[in-house]
């Protein structure tokens, strides 16, 4: 650790030659020869300002204006969309009712049911006479579903019965017919040419039903479809739109005829589409939902915004539901005469000029009253930073330029007074902090040494000679503790039928878990004395038994961590098995095909509550490797998003390295895992055991 001492201050510009008592009287009204750069700076300031505020509003005045103009743009695009709404419903509704009626004559249903009767096809013509006249278009038609005789009565046919022609399931120009009688329930409005009459109309298309209610026909009128696009459809203004689509979206009106779906109603999808003009995905999911939100609020209009034919639109809609359509209006705010461009232009240049010349006005003001008057000040504290603490500030001004320059005379006289204070006590200062920064010195390189110390002394506890001396196959240890010293262990003991092999994780680390493991090595020590080495799971048991006694159980120093996660393998040679019982540990091993896991039980050592141990074996075959490992490795954090290490990370590369000898195991599982820790600092000890036996006892 380094304790930093400060030197003392620069010392301010010495005095020396210069009378402090005489008094020399500097008015601020003096020239300064400075002056006028001030005056350039400020001014080259304020009008870059004035600059930047003017294109700032030009900006802000262009979003402004768009806001606007949309907003403006959206009130008009749903005034016009509601407005073709009700007149669509005042012509078409009336002409709906109308027909409804027609459907429900009796004499109507009276005929229908018997065609081939002239007197009740007489008194049905003479009454729909009445109907005819009441049309729009003076005309109504009847197709018979029993005959499929289809009539038309206009004011040209008069009250003539015959019917113009027979409608057929298998002609493609009928298909409207059979369509409408199978796909709707009482109604539809559709549009279509028929080109057996010649003509192309708006129909509405009503369901003539028998008592039993199975549709037996058609009723209902038809509207000009060129008179119904001028009056609904063209609007004449620059960059409005309006059309029509059915729930479908299939567009049933339109200025452009060759956009319209004709017979829509027997056409279950169409290429003239309003969603075939939008290309984005996104777009057309709003057009949906924004069909649907209609739908359910008739008397308002809903808008959207949308790229129809690649061209950025504001679209109205309003919901007409007696005919299930939909008008939707749509605007290119470019085009539209929302807002006179005109009159913006003239409104930004004005404001422009106007701020402009207030910043004009303004620069040459600011100079006058506070750059001057600042500049001649300026020049007058130079003098008393250069040490002429006898120069003093006059000023007959009242405001707070002369408030100023008399503050600034009075901190002139205090100044002198405290550098000599102030470098008397910066000097003790600094001895008193030259003598605490040897103090701190000696006690950290003591704390140093003892760290250290006690590092030598955990290493001795450690078995790395027996193992390099003894041991009789191969084998790795990767023991890194988070500080010096650790609280990690890893044991070793032979004997002539076998081998003791095993890895300590004791609560803590630095300094108190490497007394831990002074504590665990010492308990291991006495239960190895008198419980057999070949049954880990009793030594488990009998650590914990000594380790309870070792420990203090009655709280004195708080709620500390006294547990110990153990595990250990005993090989046996002589039947050529591996004999395992862990605490919180578990055993891996792998031939490299694939990585097993024998899990320890749930307590550690020394827990609160003792636990129960369990010995299991698994065979000592050539090639095998067997790992124990405390949980150091696994929580270790690291990778791109910082997550622990992990068991599956673990078995996957012990998988992988498993059949390399076991000094370049030690070297690659110590390289992947600093790979993996990057930057991150190590969280916990890591210790990795590892050995494996030929077929030799």
């Amino acid at each position: 650790m380094r304790v930093c001492v400060p030197g003392p201050p620069d010392r301010p510009p010495s005095n020396e030659g210069i009378p402090l008592h005489r008094e020399e009287n500097i008015q601020t009204g003096g020239a300064n020869r400075f002056g006028w750069g001030l005056r350039a700076r400020t001014a080259a300031l304020l009008f870059g300002l004035a600059g930047t505020l003017v294109a700032a509003g030009l900006i802000m005045g262009y979003h402004v204006t768009n806001d606007i103009r949309s907003h403006f743009g959206a009130a008009f695009a749903r005034n016009n969309a509601l407005l073709t709404q009700q007149r669509i419903l005042s012509l078409l509704g009336r002409e709906l009712a109308l027909a409804q009626r027609l459907a429900d004559s009796d004499l109507l249903h009276e005929w229908i049911e018997d065609e081939g009767n002239a007197e009740k096809r007489q008194r049905f013509f003479r009454d729909g006479d009445s109907y005819r006249r009441g049309f729009s278009d003076q005309s109504f038609f009847l197709a018979s579903a029993l005959s499929g005789n289809y009539y038309q009565s206009d004011a040209d046919a008069g009250l003539s019965a015959k019917p113009r022609y027979t409608l057929h399931p298998n002609a493609a120009d009928d298909a409207w017919f059979y369509a409408t009688l199978e796909k709707v329930k009482d109604y539809a409005i559709n549009v279509n040419p028929d080109e057996k009459l010649r003509v192309t109309k708006v129909w509405a298309n009503v369901v003539v039903r028998n008592r039993e209610g199975r549709p037996i026909g058609l009723a209902g009128t038809g509207f000009e479809f060129s008179r119904f696009l001028q009056e609904f459809v063209a609007s004449g203004e620059p960059g409005l739109t309006t059309l029509i689509v059915n729930r479908a979206g299939t567009i049933v009106a339109h200025p452009d005829p060759a956009m319209i779906e004709y017979a829509a109603v027997s056409k279950a999808t169409s290429e003239k589409s309003i969603f075939h003009l939008i290309r984005d995905e996104e777009e057309r999911q709003a057009l949906r939902t924004a069909l649907a939100e209609s739908a359910s609020h008739v008397e308002q209009a809903t808008t959207l915004t949308a790229h129809l034919d690649g061209q950025k639109r504001l679209l109205a809609l309003a919901y007409i539901p007696s005919l299930d359509w939909t008008v939707i209006t749509t605007v290119d705010l470019a085009a539209s005469k929302v807002l006179d461009q005109g009159l913006i232009a003239g409104v930004a240049i004005g404001g422009t000029v106007l701020l402009l010349l207030i910043f004009a006005l303004t620069t040459v003001g600011f100079d006058r009253l506070v750059l001057l008057p600042l500049a001649r000040l300026t020049e007058s504290v130079r003098q008393i930073a250069s040490g002429r603490y006898d120069v003093r500030l006059r000023s007959r001004r009242r405001d707070e330029i002369g408030e100023l320059t008399r503050a600034f005379d009075t901190m002139a006289q205090q100044v002198r007074a405290h550098t000599e204070d102030l470098e008397r006590r910066v000097a003790e200062r600094t001895a008193d902090l030259a003598d605490a920064n040897r103090q701190m010195a000696e006690t950290h390189r003591k704390l140093t040494d003892s760290i250290r110390y006690a590092s030598l002394i955990q290493s001795a506890i450690l078995p790395d000679r027996e193992l390099a001396q003894a041991f009789h196959g191969e084998y790795f240890v990767l023991w890194l503790p988070r500080d010096v010293v650790g609280g990690d262990l890893y044991l070793y003991r032979a004997n002539a039928d076998g081998c003791l092999f095993g890895v300590v994780d004791c609560a803590g680390h630095g300094v108190p878990g490497a007394f831990m493991t002074m504590i665990a090595h010492a308990a291991i020590g006495v239960a190895a004395t008198d419980t057999p080495w070949d049954d880990p799971a009793a030594l488990l048991a009998r650590t914990d038994e000594v380790a309870r006694t070792m420990l203090p159980s009655d709280n004195r120093f708080g709620q500390i961590a006294t547990n110990m996660d153990m595990g250990l393998c005993y090989v046996d040679l002589r039947r050529r098995v591996v004999r395992f019982a862990g605490a919180k540990l578990s055993l891996f091993w792998s031939d490299g095909s694939q990585c097993h896991e024998i899990r320890g039980q749930r307590r550690g050592v020394n827990d609160r509550k003792p636990g129960t141990y369990e010995n299991s074996e698994v065979g000592l075959q050539a090639g095998r490797t067997f790992y124990l490992a405390t949980d150091g490795i696994l929580d270790q954090a690291g990778g791109e998003h910082g997550y622990g290490f992990g068991e599956r990370r673990f078995t996957e590369w012990v998988q992988a390295n498993a059949d390399a000898p076991l000094g370049e195991q030690r070297d690659r599982l110590a390289a992947y895992l600093e790979r993996y820790r990057g930057a991150l600092p190590q969280r916990d000890d890591i210790t990795v055991m590892a050995f494996r036996f030929d077929d030799q006892p």
